[in-house]
């Protein structure tokens, strides 16, 4: 309550008068502003206003005087009543500033949280329930009065700020980026926070999804099943759809524009766990008038079909459902020249469609291969439908195609130039032992006139015989170095476009990159489109013996790659060994002995992936030369 001015006033003038001669008499002679003794200088309070705010100080005046501790024994001692009289002064002052202040805390020291505010408060800020920032914190002090949130009792040290800032990298750990801001997770790993989503996508969709309709996947040796995801029940659906179908009117809107029989739907969603909306979407298109091909036949279905009939609907609409859709793999979304979505629209109807067939290799008393063409009239009739080939043609990288239309005149000239390569091949080799060097153009069609035969069928002897074709080409190298690979420092080696890489591990342990590293080994990685090669260039003329190991790093994933063994002089290439290798079985080849080498000769083990897939293509090599003559 406010303090009457009266009060206020009649305590003054007695601070003036008697109350200040008492003090003058008997305190300031040790605490005036010149002594101080106890850092107490009673001579700077000339009002009371100067007493009411400094309180604090006249409680501890009040104290000593009602004691007996001041004056001193062996100072002069004020009397009886002078000493009452200065005590009830100074006591109603207090009191006169206590009433002042009612309801004022007084200064607010500032604080930090303590510890258990400090843990909860980070928890409701992130939401992750067993984050403990404050563990390795020292133990809270509590204050005088027993409690440990009091502001002086709330220190801040250097090593406690230090504490702080290592608990807040902690804390960031657990913070996941996303397109929109941060979330938290309790985890602090990539993979665990794709599980939580995956897991909460799951849990979204489960609600009114059943297992299944997925595959196993492999990816980089990580195996899981895609079918966890779950897939709409449909046959459920349309069975619901068929009970309400003798219930229900068609669509419409009445007058106050609610639709007929929405109420009936949802209930009898709710009672089955089916989602409302889908049932309502569905049932809305089956009762669609408006024509659709592909609709119209499965509308037709419906109407006919009875209780217990849902099995063989739902076989219709998955057979148009493979057909208008596809679905992609999650882990390629986004990547160029790959889908932008996990499903993706297909248009069956097409006026042309490019058709690719491996020829196989012949078989004993089988030269002919058939090809059969199979075409849908889309449901409109098959009048003036017309299936034509265009362009039929052979095809082979590096060589123009050939049209269907001149393989017979194609076939007719090899064979003529065949007869004549081999009619001359005894004059061929007896200009090949003449050869010295690598001989020009001119030198060649010397020996070619006199010997008698062409220069372009000697030269293509000379190329296969590997004869003065010179050192071997090497038409590119990987030049971009890897420094380390996952983390391995002792990982290192050359790398292309699209995982084309040679690595070389150069310690004592077995690592996984992900494909299996062994000590003291290479290993090499081919691109869909360019094999990979590693060799060895001959300096001198000798023999070889030649041995060595090709095995799939990538055991558990992939389809294998395809290897040879090749002796590469000039343009020329002699296949020595080759084979596939798949799985973690080891693949053997040679010894090759005896091998005649020039110098320029490349001796090289070639690895490419089988039918341009290269996933999982990493590929250990163990290749070994010696000398021949051993």
């Amino acid at each position: 309550m406010p303090v009457d001015a009266a009060s206020l006033s009649k305590l003054d003038k007695e601070f003036s008068g008697p109350v200040h001669a008492t003090i003058n008499q008997y305190c300031l002679g040790c605490h005036s502003t010149e002594k101080q003794k106890g850092d107490l200088d009673l001579e700077r309070f000339t009002s009371l206003s100067e007493v009411m705010k400094h309180s604090k100080v006249w409680q501890g005046v009040v104290e000593q005087i009602a004691l007996g501790e001041m004056p001193p024994k062996e100072k002069p001692q004020p009397s009886a009543a002078e000493r009452e009289k200065l005590l009830a002064w100074v006591n109603a002052a207090l009191d006169a500033a206590a009433e002042a202040r009612a309801g004022d805390p007084g200064p607010v020291v500032l604080r930090r949280l303590n510890n258990a505010e400090y843990t909860y408060t980070i928890r409701d800020l992130t939401g992750v329930a067993s984050l403990d920032p404050a563990k390795e914190f020292p133990v809270d002090s509590a204050s005088g009065e027993g409690f440990m949130n009091v502001g002086n009792s709330l220190v801040m040290s250097p090593s406690l700020v230090t504490k702080y800032l290592d608990a807040a990298k902690d804390i960031a750990g657990h913070a996941v980026l996303l397109p929109d801001g941060i979330a938290f997770s309790p985890s602090t790993s990539q993979r665990d926070w794709a599980e939580e989503k995956l897991a909460a996508i799951r849990q979204f969709y489960g609600r009114f999804s059943v297992p299944g309709g997925g595959s196993a996947v492999n990816l980089q040796g990580i195996k899981f099943d895609t079918k966890d995801g779950g897939v709409l029940p449909l046959e459920k659906y349309l069975e619901a759809t068929i009970e309400l179908r003798g219930f229900l009117p068609r669509p419409g809107r009445n007058e106050r524009g609610e639709g007929r029989g929405e109420g009936r739907l949802h209930k009898l969603a709710a009672e089955r766990n089916l989602n409302a909306k889908y049932l309502t979407t569905l049932w809305q298109a089956l009762n669609e008038t408006k024509p659709s091909l592909v609709l119209d036949e499965v509308r037709t279905q419906w109407r006919a079909a009875k209780p217990g009939d849902a099995a063989a609907l739902t076989k219709t609409i998955a057979q148009w459902q493979q057909t208008l859709w596809r679905f992609t793999q999650v882990g390629h979304i986004g990547k160029r020249d790959g889908p932008a979505a996990w499903q993706v629209p297909v248009t069956p109807l097409a006026n042309a469609q490019e058709v690719r067939l491996k020829i196989p290799a012949p078989t004993a008393g089988k030269n002919e291969v058939t090809l059969y063409l199979a075409a849908s009239d889309a449901g409109d009739g098959n009048a003036n439908d017309f299936a034509l080939w265009e362009n039929p043609r052979l095809v082979a990288p590096g060589r123009p195609d050939l049209a269907l239309r001149d393989v017979r005149a194609a076939v007719v000239a090899l064979t003529t130039h065949r007869e004549k390569v081999f009619s001359s091949a005894v004059q061929c080799l007896a200009a090949a032992e003449e050869v010295t060097g690598s001989p020009d153009k001119t030198a060649v069609a010397q020996l070619a006139q006199k010997h008698g035969v062409e220069p372009a069928i000697l030269t293509a002897w000379l190329d296969c015989l590997g004869i003065g074709a010179g050192a071997a080409q090497i038409t590119a190298h990987l030049t971009d170095k890897l420094e380390s690979a996952q983390s391995y420092d002792f990982i290192k080696g050359w790398t292309g476009a699209d995982a084309l890489s040679v690595l070389a591990n150069s310690s004592d342990q077995h690592v996984r990159i992900p494909g299996n590293m062994k000590p003291h080994s290479i290993a090499v990685h081919p691109s869909p489109s360019r094999r990979v090669v590693i060799g060895w260039r001959s300096p001198v003329a000798t023999t070889l013996r030649v041995e060595g190991v090709v095995q799939h790093a990538h055991p558990e994933c992939g389809n294998g790659v395809a290897w040879a063994v090749e002796l590469r002089r000039g343009s020329s290439r002699q296949r020595l060994a080759s084979g596939n290798s798949q799985g973690a079985k080891e693949v053997k080849f040679g010894p090759l002995e005896n091998l005649a080498v020039q110098p320029g000769d490349v001796m090289s083990v070639v690895v490419s992936p089988r039918d341009g897939n290269h996933s999982c293509d990493m590929t250990a090599v163990d290749f070994n030369l010696s000398d021949g003559t051993r």
